[in-house]
């Protein structure tokens, strides 16, 4: 039997959460079974994603354009493709609009809690309609579930099947990493104590209260310092916000990173500051890396972390309440160490990458009569 071909749609050009779940899915599945196929919208992740392996296209389904949709009918056809895996809103409304005619099976995955979902806008009624559409969606945590249905009282639950974001640790033993001090003294932050943050610069991931935080926590540890990786739309809002407090030498904007996993080495801790939140694979990665994890209590972490365990998980979401949690992380050294042990130790029995892709399988097998 021939191995069924499943095409990937994102909506971006860069390696982030959604992307980097592509990567790990089409890197482990069985290629006698499976061939993936990518379709994302620019150069950098298109060369990125080939060269894992995967077959890549560009279209940019960000804007509904009916020339990427067509673009889109043109790869299913020349390719012909069995069954698309779209990620996020958009990539799923433009893959049942491309495959509609050559009835092409969509799985529709969500990411994250969606925050438009709590108001009248328009993408949440297109939404609404073409979640009817797909054969299946998937919910990236339960809480992602739980949110959807809190706001689409129209769809069957039933269509929505849960597979939580996993690590993928067959990359992770294979991939080199610059030694954490040898890297901090490339970054000039030797003997420094680092708090990190790795994700979008985002208005729902809330990195105006980390550094708000980070201010308080500066005075009483000087030598600590804050490294922000990642780009998004709030990057020069938060940067003011740095050079308000007069605090730019202690806080780094890196922008976008690939080599991710050399900076999470660097940190001494990991901070979510989140308003909202799916299950984001920078915190798992952070905790496969046993680095001590505090987030504010978003939803999407709850059944991850349990506080004091294998991380810090905020009774609130307050400057208070992460300054307290801050220093504590400092101050204590050894709960460092357990908490990040415990954390690793969690993510590989529940959160693994092999498990996730038997699953994933599955599913596929299922709605392909494979």
């Amino acid at each position: 039997m021939k191995p069924l071909k499943v095409m990937h749609i994102v909506a971006t050009d860069k390696l982030s959460g959604a992307e980097k779940v592509v990567l790990d899915i089409c890197i482990n599945l069985n290629r006698e079974k499976y061939v993936p196929i990518g379709i994302c919208a620019g150069e950098e992740l298109k060369k990125l994603y080939e060269s894992r392996g995967i077959k890549t296209y560009i279209a940019n389904v960000s804007r509904l354009n009916p020339s990427d949709i067509k673009e889109i009918k043109r790869i299913l056809k020349e390719e012909n493709v069995d069954l698309i895996h779209a990620h996020d809103v958009k990539a799923s409304i433009a893959a049942h609009m491309a495959g509609k005619k050559m009835n092409v099976p969509v799985i529709s995955h969500m990411h994250s809690s969606y925050p438009w979902l709590e108001r009248k806008g328009a993408l949440k009624y297109i939404d609404r309609y073409f979640r009817k559409k797909y054969s299946l969606s998937i919910a990236c945590s339960s809480m992602v579930k739980e949110y959807y249905l809190k706001y689409n009282h129209h769809i069957d639950e039933k269509s929505i099947v849960v597979m939580n974001n996993a690590f993928n640790f067959n990359e992770f033993f294979k991939t080199p990493i610059k030694d954490k001090e040898e890297f901090k003294k490339v970054l000039n932050i030797d003997g420094k104590f680092v708090y990190g943050f790795l994700g979008r610069l985002l208005e729902t991931k809330g990195a105006d209260l980390m550094i708000d935080s980070f201010y308080e926590v500066q005075k009483i540890n000087p030598e600590a310092v804050l490294i922000i990786v990642g780009d998004g739309p709030e990057r020069e809002k938060l940067q003011n916000k740095v050079k308000e407090y007069a605090i730019e030498e202690k806080v780094i904007f890196t922008g976008y990173r690939s080599n991710v996993y050399d900076y999470i080495n660097a940190y001494d801790c990991f901070i979510l500051p989140s308003v909202l939140e799916g299950l984001p694979i920078a915190v798992l990665e952070a905790m496969a890396m046993k680095k001590p994890v505090i987030s504010t209590p978003v939803a999407g972490l709850k059944n991850l972390i349990t506080n004091g365990f294998n991380g810090i998980f905020l009774r609130e979401r307050s400057r208070e309440s992460l300054v307290k949690a801050m220093i504590d992380i400092y101050e204590n050294a050894e709960k460092r160490t357990a908490l990040g042990q415990n954390a690793y130790d969690y993510i590989y029995e529940n959160y693994n990458i092999n498990n996730y892709i038997e699953k994933l399988e599955e599913v596929y097998g299922e709605i392909c009569s494979y």
